[in-house]
């Protein structure tokens, strides 16, 4: 147990950002060339500004407030009212800055270490890395019936909501004991109790009704592992404790009791009453909790106005901080869903589970930074706990700010937003939390810096026309992560997903324009846990709904073992078998394993068009490296059907194909240009062309040019099921007189009529 003083908690806030800094030199400097946040001084107010010294309230339309110093807060800080200013003025707003206690080994890296498992017999302390990754390198197992108590904990705010929460892995999904089925998996339940030893009760009224809050029995994680949690409010200050039992046998880890559903600014529309864990795990998510006066109607207490209606707030110049390790709170938190954010020059720093920086509905944001230690989810699924949420429907821009942390940096719903001139290092720890998860149609994501400490850049799920360009984007193979730390898991530059959508589907991802980004993908084996397979690629493109363009981008892929485990490729193109499989054309590629998986080991595809790439084989490649790799030997859905491979360029190799599995067809096209001269040199044109292929089968026809060319793009090798034809030799017949061709790459050729006749 280490009880730290409100002054003590800004401080460390202040030292371990400044901590986080230095373990990240590389990014400080890369992002210097994208953000443009300068020190903020403090200045004298102007006539007709307000003064804000003290934490409350301030919502006089048309105001503009302004700090005069530091404010500090034991729980939420400030709240506004719509069409006002708040002008930080180079000050900081520190929200849940009391002296909150937390355990000092509530991760077990100390072992057991002030624990109390007199009741818990089959307790193990083991390494994260033998047996489940979680957080940090050690924790706890249990048996069935095992129960273990902390230390005393010191809550030293009365009437507030803490969070009592347990860490659990969870099973593998393909464990033998989860059997696939998601009734099989781990169960826990919470409990804390008061200085007295005894189990407290709180009997929380929610918006759709009262429930007990602080004991929370036999519950299970979602997939992906996560955290169960006793919901404490209206308790008086004091000593307290969490208790944990196994209802089966578990893995546990990170157990503490936060403050929790603080805001540092909070803009009132209406409150949502929702805390349980009940709630959580249905993606039911609350706003404002411990300001509710109404739960049903969502009123707030009375010194707060409720926002109506459109409006504005602006917050610029200064510091929006959590003043210490806490859970489900927000750097600022709008629930007045047609009130606008502008935010300009304001540096976040939160910490915590579910503990982020902005969320709001919609916002314009500019020069700004967002430092988020997050390090997991209570509950990954779902599109939310991004360090930056905006959810609503209005149009919003985020631009020249960085992100430092977070289980995923930014997500937008809103259609024609805009995000450009950023810088990204996301630090993901879970499942699907992309450094940019797009989610706003009509959208553009362009002059981005994107290079994540750990997981992937951006992704599109079930969206349209949507622009990625102009972006740089590095990524590296992830290390095992708690879901998929005993199998495989991928690490994406860019994601384009709707999972087998029917074409033109409401929830189809097409339309889409991915071009011009510089993405650098570095795939690193992991050689422990055998089972884990890391996966790496620059695109990962499992959409069938329609079409998308993917074009001129520029792929550096680094694979540091090509022959371990480990798998990577630029192109992971696995949308199945019906519908569109997308168009890749005029991509460069430097690589040392396939560029294009074609079908790959997630499932097939049909109708991809890949055409005029650039493949270039670099140093490290394997003997038996193909340019092409098409399905997968363990996989009968990992079918290419109608694949057109049309005048793809091979630098240091030669066009192939490593095919596994049975049932693709596909077609290589190349473009074969013909000039037509007489004997002296001269062009012959408006000269008809036959060109047919070695079946007899006349494929194209034209008429030659002014300069005498003439071109066509012809099927050169047609693969089906049950066949492989080779179209070659083709015929090109001029004037009566018929050329042989052989055609297996883009071929220029220049025929002479009538030179062999005079000879």
């Amino acid at each position: 147990m280490k009880t730290l003083t409100a002054k003590d908690r800004i401080g460390n806030a202040r030292n371990f950002w400044l901590l986080q800094l230095m373990l990240l030199p590389a990014l400080i400097i890369s992002l210097t060339t994208t953000a443009q946040q300068e020190p903020v001084v403090h200045r004298a107010l102007a006539p007709g500004e307000i003064p804000v010294s003290k934490p409350g309230y301030y919502g006089e339309p048309g105001r503009t407030y302004v700090l005069t110093n530091d404010i500090i807060s034991e729980k939420s800080a400030i709240f506004l009212g719509k069409d006002v200013t708040l002008d930080l003025n180079g000050y900081r707003i520190v929200y849940a800055a009391a002296s909150y206690d937390t355990l000092d080994n509530g991760g077990f890296e100390k072992g057991t270490q002030g624990w109390d498992l007199s009741r818990a017999p089959g307790a193990r302390i083991m390494n994260t890395a033998d047996i489940h990754e979680f957080v940090g390198d050690k924790l706890l197992s249990l048996v069935e019936g095992d129960e273990v108590r902390s230390e005393w904990i010191e809550l030293p705010v009365a009437q507030r909501s803490y969070i009592a929460m347990a860490g659990i892995t969870g099973r593998h999904f393909h464990d033998p004991k989860m059997k696939g089925d998601l009734k099989n998996e781990m169960k826990l339940s919470v409990f804390v109790e008061d200085e007295q030893g005894r189990t407290v009760s709180c009997k929380t009224r929610y918006i759709d009704s009262i429930q007990e809050s602080a004991i929370v029995e036999k519950r299970s994680p979602r997939l992906g592992g996560g955290f169960i949690y006793a919901h404490l409010q209206g308790l008086p200050a004091g000593k307290y404790r969490i208790r944990v039992r196994a209802d089966t046998d578990c893995l546990i880890d990170e157990l503490n009791i936060l403050p929790a559903m603080d805001v540092g600014v909070g803009i009132i529309g209406r409150t949502w009453a929702r805390g349980h864990f009940d709630h959580l795990y249905n993606s039911e998510l609350t706003a404002f909790f411990d300001y509710t006066a109404d739960a049903s109607s969502g009123a707030p207490v009375d010194f707060i106005k409720p926002v109506k209606g459109a409006g504005t707030v602006t917050i610029r110049n200064g510091f929006i901080v959590q003043a210490g390790k806490g859970a489900i709170s927000w750097g600022l938190q709008s629930s007045a869903n047609d009130v606008h954010i502008v935010l300009d020059r304001v540096q976040f720093r939160s910490q915590g589970y579910n503990s982020t920086s902005v969320d709001v509905p919609q916002a314009t944001i500019t020069n700004c930074r967002f430092e988020v230690y997050n390090p997991f989810l209570i509950n990954r699924h779902g599109s939310n706990f991004y360090a930056v949420d905006l959810r609503g429907k209005g149009a919003s821009e985020v631009a020249y700010s960085t992100f430092i942390g977070g289980q995923g940096c930014l997500v937008f719903k809103a259609k024609h937003s805009s995000v450009h001139h950023n810088f990204f290092a996301n630090n993901q720890a879970v499942t699907n939390h992309y450094s940019i998860m797009a989610m706003g149609d009509s959208s553009r994501i362009f002059d981005n810096r994107i290079i994540p400490i750990r997981g992937s850049g951006i992704e599109i799920y079930t969206h349209k026309y949507i622009e990625i360009f102009n972006n740089e984007i590095s990524v590296q193979s992830s290390p095992p992560t708690c879901e998929y730390g005993r199998e495989e898991y991928s690490a994406n530059a860019i994601r384009i997903a709707d999972y087998r959508a029917k074409p033109g589907a409401a929830n189809g991802a097409f339309g889409n324009r991915v071009y011009n980004n510089r993405i650098t993908v570095k795939a690193i084996n992991f050689p422990q846990p055998e089972s884990y397979v890391p996966l790496s690629w620059a695109f990962f493109y499992s959409a069938s709904g329609g079409d998308n363009e993917i074009f001129g981008n520029d792929i550096e892929i680094i694979h540091t073992a090509p022959a371990s485990k480990a798998l990577a490729t630029a192109f992971f193109i696995t949308g199945g078998t019906e519908g569109f499989g997308g168009n890749f054309y005029n991509n460069r590629i430097r690589t040392n394993v396939p560029a294009f998986w074609i079908a790959g080991k997630y499932g097939g595809t049909i109708r991809t068009r890949i055409a005029n790439n650039t493949i270039i084989r670099t140093e490290g490649a394997l003997p038996s490296f193909r340019p092409f790799r098409m399905g997968f030997d363990y996989c009968r859905d990992c079918i290419a059907r109608d694949v057109v491979l049309e005048s793809n360029t091979i630098i240091n190799d030669t066009m192939s194909i490593q095919v596994e599995g049975a049932g693709h067809s596909y077609q290589e096209r190349w473009k074969l240009q013909l000039r037509l001269q007489d004997t002296k040199g001269q062009p012959l044109k408006s000269r008809t062309v036959k060109l047919s292929n070695a079946r007899g089968e006349e494929v194209a026809t034209g008429i030659t040019s002014e300069t005498g060319d003439w071109s066509a793009t012809v099927v050169a090798r047609l693969v089906g099921p049950e066949r492989d034809s080779d179209m070659n030799p083709f015929t090109a017949e001029v004037d009566g007189e018929k050329t042989k061709i052989v055609i297996r790459n883009d071929t220029q050729q220049t025929i002479t009529p009538g030179k062999r006749k005079r000879k």
